[in-house]
C-alpha cells in the first residue's frame, strides 16, 4: 500500500466535489450536479493527503480513524472535517457507506471577499488539526449533506454555504480538534513518502512481529533521520505508534466481539498477555475487561439517559 498525494479534479461547472460510497472506500463515485454518478478510485483506505478540505460522513461502518497524529476508534454515524494537506486514512473491518464533500477556498480565493465569511477563518485554522463534529451540529450537517446529494447548480452551492454556516455556528463542545497542535507534515515530499511506507507497513501488518530494522530499510532513511522525522510527523516514537495502532485495534475487538482477552491480545500482535494488559491500561486508563464492561454499559444505556455522577 503506497502513500498517495491525491490530486482532486472537479467536474466542469462545479466548484466542489461530492462523493458517495455504499460498500467500501475503494469503490467511490462522484455525484454530479445533474444526478449522474461517475466511478472513482477512492484513496480513503490508504494514508493520503490533498490540498482540499474534506467533510466526511460515515453513515455505516466502524473502524480506526487516522488523522494527523491521532489514532482513534469510530462507529457510524461519524463526521469529521479534514484540513488542507492533513494526512488521513480509515482502517475498516467491514463494509461501510458514507459521503464526502471536498472543497478548496484558499487564502486568495474570492470567497473571502465576502465579510460574512470571516467567522469561517477559525474553522479553517482548526481544520488543520481535523475537527470531529458531534451532537446536534453533526445531525444537522448530515441532513444538509444528504440534501446536497439530491440537488444541483445553485441549490447545491447553497447547501454548501449552509453547511459552512452550520460548522461555524456549532457550539465548541460539538467540534473537537482531532490531531495534536504539534503535528507538522514533512516539508519534503520524498521524506513524506518514506515515512508513509513505514506507516503503511504498520497498518498492514501490526498483528505480526514488526522489526524496526525492516521498516527502517523500507524507508531508505538513516536511523537518526527516520526517528527525528517520524516523531515530528506523528507526534510519537515508532514504538509508541505501533503500540497505539495495536491497542486501538484491540479496543475495537473488546467492544464489537465477545472474544477472550487472551485471543484479542494475540490478534493485536501481543504474545505476552501481561504486557498487553499493562500497555492497554496505560493508554485507555482501564484494564481490558473493565474497558469492555464500561463500553458495553455505554452502548446499552438509552441515548437520553443521564450519566452516573460521583457524589
Amino acid at each position: 500500500m503506497r502513500a498517495s498525494d491525491e490530486k482532486i479534479r472537479l467536474l466542469p461547472g462545479e466548484s466542489f466535489r461530492l462523493l458517495r460510497w455504499t460498500n467500501n472506500l475503494l469503490d467511490v463515485e462522484m455525484v454530479a450536479s445533474d444526478g449522474t454518478c461517475l466511478p472513482l478510485a477512492g484513496a480513503g483506505r490508504q494514508w493520503h493527503h490533498h490540498t482540499q478540505l474534506e467533510l466526511t460522513l460515515f453513515t455505516e461502518g466502524s473502524g480506526t480513524r487516522f488523522i494527523g497524529d491521532s489514532i482513534s476508534h469510530f462507529t457510524a454515524p461519524d463526521l469529521v472535517l479534514i484540513g488542507s494537506d492533513l494526512p488521513h486514512y480509515w482502517h475498516l473491518r467491514e463494509r461501510s457507506s458514507g459521503y464526502a464533500l471536498q472543497f478548496d477556498f484558499g487564502p486568495d480565493h474570492p470567497f473571502w471577499r465576502f465579510p460574512e465569511t470571516r467567522p469561517l477563518l477559525d474553522i479553517w485554522r482548526l481544520a488543520q488539526r481535523g475537527i470531529h463534529v458531534t451532537g446536534r451540529a453533526a445531525a444537522a450537517l448530515a441532513g444538509l449533506i444528504l440534501e446536497a446529494v439530491g440537488c444541483g447548480g445553485m441549490a447545491r452551492l447553497a447547501c454548501l454555504m449552509r453547511i459552512l454556516a452550520t460548522l461555524s455556528s456549532a457550539p465548541p463542545g460539538e467540534r473537537r480538534a482531532i490531531s495534536s497542535s504539534t503535528f507538522v507534515p514533512p516539508a519534503r515530499q520524498a521524506t513524506y513518502q518514506s515515512l508513509q511506507r513505514a506507516i503503511n507497513r504498520v497498518f498492514s501488518s501490526f498483528a505480526e512481529p514488526i522489526r524496526f530494522s525492516d521498516v527502517l530499510g523500507e524507508s531508505h532513511l538513516s536511523k537518526a533521520t527516520f526517528e527525528r522525522h517520524f516523531k515530528r510527523h506523528t507526534g510519537k516514537t515508532f514504538t509508541q505508534f505501533v503500540a497505539e495502532v495495536r491497542l486501538n485495534f484491540a479496543s475495537r475487538l473488546l467492544i464489537e466481539t465477545n472474544l477472550p482477552v487472551g485471543e484479542i491480545a494475540l490478534a493485536s500482535g501481543y504474545n505476552n498477555l501481561s504486557h498487553f494488559n499493562h500497555q492497554f491500561k496505560a493508554l485507555h486508563r482501564r484494564a481490558p475487561r473493565a474497558f469492555r464492561l464500561r463500553m458495553k454499559q455505554e452502548c446499552a444505556r438509552p441515548q437520553n439517559a443521564p450519566r452516573a455522577t460521583r457524589a
